[in-house]
């Protein structure tokens, strides 16, 4: 579809911590500041009910356009969790009893989380009858898994601002939203503090099961939840927030 889509639907987002990992990093375990998109489209359609791996080629770059703003400073904190692996263990607890656990094995890890934040997401998909079900539930605050931020212990909360026409524009414009793009037409601002990560932003299957990556995208963005003043630009004009899609 047009990066620039005709419509799309906006949603808050935001929790007590988050935790979007770099797959590069190993420990402590650093986070993106801001969800990749392969993040943002998990929380779409986990809220949507739809099974894993079911989902990729509804969020490929064919067929959505994605934008997200950091919309409070961004906060950065490690902690240490203990890590107790359970999935394929062949171990069982030590007593039938309810609340008596394995308590060896465990493995502290050390974390690092983003705090208390807050994001804007604007989506919009080529299928129309899943936009049209997105909205249902979006409205009327419904979700069929519960939204978390990266990990399943980080609970999040959403908030539908609702669904706008797009407006396409083009020229120097004040950028609400992260920046996708290797060489950007920045105006720097002695108050902003400039952020550029590189994340995950496409899945794909593979032919024998799982899935893997299919593309990644980089996002310029200021941490103190500002926007990017951009010269000579396109972009999107969505309920007078200016926004470039991915």
């Amino acid at each position: 579809m047009d990066t620039i889509p005709e419509d799309c639907i906006v949603l808050e987002i935001r929790g007590e911590f988050g935790h979007f990992r770099k797959p590069s990093t190993t420990s402590p375990a650093q986070t993106f500041g801001i969800p990749p998109r392969t993040t943002i489209a998990g929380m779409l359609a986990g809220i949507m009910g739809m099974e894993r791996h079911s989902y990729y080629e509804l969020f490929n770059r064919e067929n959505s356009s994605i934008a997200v703003s950091l919309e409070t400073s961004l906060r950065r904190l490690s902690l240490g969790i203990n890590i107790l692996t359970t999935e394929g263990s062949s171990r069982s607890l030590k007593s039938g009893r309810p609340g008596i656990h394995i308590t060896d094995s465990r493995q502290q890890t050390v974390f690092e989380v983003v705090c208390d934040p807050i994001y804007r997401v604007y989506v919009s998909l080529e299928d129309e009858t899943v936009m049209d079900r997105m909205e249902t539930l979006l409205s009327s605050g419904k979700s069929v898994y519960t939204l978390s931020l990266g990990l399943s212990e980080h609970l999040g909360t959403y908030e539908y601002i609702g669904r706008f026409d797009v407006t396409k524009e083009s020229g120097s414009a004040s950028i609400r939203s992260a920046v996708p793009g290797e060489n950007i037409d920045l105006i720097p601002s002695p108050e902003a503090r400039y952020v550029t990560e590189r994340s995950p932003a496409f899945l794909k299957m593979r032919e024998e099961g799982g899935r893997q990556a299919d593309g990644s995208q980089t996002l310029t963005y200021d941490r103190n939840g500002g926007p990017l003043a951009l010269r000579d630009t396109q972009y999107a004009v969505i309920n007078e927030d200016c926004v470039i899609f991915s």
